[in-house]
């Protein structure tokens, strides 16, 4: 939330609105407000095509990427850190076949880690080093995916937390082999013929003697199903967005217009957000992100969180690194234009992290890259002392100041923040147990 430079907004206007027993009354907004406001609508708000991925909105695909998005088979063995009893494990040390992408993606409570504990950051094959963010609306994020933005597409991302030693800690080759034996008919409906893999080891990844002794006709073949592993994922991940939910008490009133959908610190908290707080700055549109990387002195401190993190900059080397699954690479589809991509390492991105969406973030706590605030309170304190002062790194944008705002103020803004949690999930007709519940699985 930054400071910026609105017109102060003094005079009440005279807005006609539905609802209520008493039929037509006055808005408590200002007709400049509720044009701030409605800027922030989503319902019908397409998701943006992905062509890199040809089916990414392809219903097959998708019903098959819901299964691989809860299929545990695809992880490898659980890390020293996991008991099998306390912190959120999946299983004893050792233990296979535990981790899915829905165990640090809950979609029953808003897409993101509710799982683990201490829950700043994840517990998988080992701790991650970043707090999980929700995967609800990630598809309307034009390229760059993870906070540090070191993928850039939807399907590329889903392929990363596979082979991370701390996440799945599965391996391309035991991937590419449960397809075969698993999710034949399913794969070749959408993908075509999958190749033979019955002389391929059925273990290993690029660094491993298994893989990388492959001839390289051979390599394309498994690099293939494990790049079309994340495409059918996106293609599921693409329907994960608040139009697909019951909708939130924000969004009702401004489909309808009617404020009791809103209480009135909720609507308080509205107007600071648009006004004084400033959070608009960064915060905007349907998802209320403008999707880009910003360094707000968020401290680094926690159990499992590094000492540092470059953020933005370590992310870049990282996109620039991977040859193989990117928008650009073999297994895109139709590449992008050749400016579209252009980034370079800078030492200006160093501790500059993605913005999140706010859609679900009452759900999502906690807070930050590295889930260092707890709750909601403690978010917009941070932004009300222009953030943290030491343990962060790289320069704070020169946008932050402090706020000035009072308690309750702060209160009114954790209420408006609350109003933007959807609602149950519609029915989705392609999915006969529901959109995002378990789906079964074949043995």
């Amino acid at each position: 939330m930054r400071r910026i430079g609105l017109p102060p907004l003094l005079v009440a206007a005279v807005v006609v609105v539905g609802g209520g027993a008493g039929g037509c009354r006055t808005s408590v907004f200002t007709d400049d407000e509720l044009a701030m406001l409605r800027t922030f609508a989503i319902r019908g708000v397409p998701v943006p095509a992905d062509t890199s991925n040809a089916v990414s909105d392809d219903a097959a695909a998708s019903v098959l990427g819901k299964k691989l998005f809860f299929e545990p088979r695809f992880s490898g063995p659980l890390g020293p850190e996991n008991d099998g009893a306390t912190n959120g494990s999946l299983g004893a040390a050792g233990d296979t076949g535990r981790i899915s992408c829905a165990s640090c993606h809950d979609l029953q409570r808003g897409g993101a880690d509710q799982r683990s504990s201490p829950a700043q950051t994840s517990l998988g094959g080992g701790y991650t080093l970043r707090n999980a963010p929700s995967i609800i609306n990630a598809a309307y994020s034009p390229l760059w995916q993870f906070w540090d933005g070191r993928r850039d597409s939807l399907w590329s991302q889903a392929l990363a937390p596979m082979e991370n030693a701390n996440e799945a800690n599965g391996n391309r080759l035991a991937i590419a082999a449960l397809m075969a034996d698993k999710y034949r008919p399913d794969y070749e409906a959408s993908f075509g013929p999958m190749p033979d893999l019955s002389a391929l080891p059925r273990s290993g990844k690029p660094g491993e003697a298994a893989f990388d002794s492959l001839g390289s006709d051979r390599r394309d073949d498994v690099n293939r199903i494990f790049a079309n592993v994340g495409k059918a994922i996106a293609a599921y991940e693409r329907l994960l967005t608040s139009n697909a939910f019951a909708p939130s008490p924000f969004e009702q009133f401004l489909q309808t217009g009617d404020e009791t959908a809103l209480s009135p610190a909720a609507i308080r908290g509205a107007r600071l957000f648009i006004g004084r707080a400033g959070c608009i700055e960064c915060h905007a549109g349907p998802t209320l992100s403008d999707n880009a990387f910003h360094n707000i002195g968020a401290p680094q401190a926690g159990a499992h969180v590094p000492v540092e993190d470059l953020g933005r900059f370590s992310g870049v080397s990282l996109l620039l690194a991977d040859t193989t699954f990117t928008r650009f690479g073999a297994f895109s589809e139709t590449p992008p234009p050749a400016d579209e991509l252009v980034v370079a390492p800078d030492e200006k991105q160093v501790g500059r992290f993605k913005t999140p969406s706010l859609r679900n973030v009452a759900k999502t706590a906690p807070y930050m890259h590295d889930g260092t605030y707890a709750d909601l309170w403690n978010v917009v304190d941070h932004y009300n002392f222009a953030g943290a002062t030491e343990n962060y790194a790289g320069e704070r944008d020169v946008t932050l100041s402090p706020l000035l705002l009072s308690d309750a103020e702060l209160g009114d803004l954790v209420e408006f923040l609350g109003a933007l949690s959807d609602g149950d999930p519609e029915a989705a007709p392609d999915f006969p147990e529901g959109l995002v519940a378990a789906p079964t699985l074949p043995p």
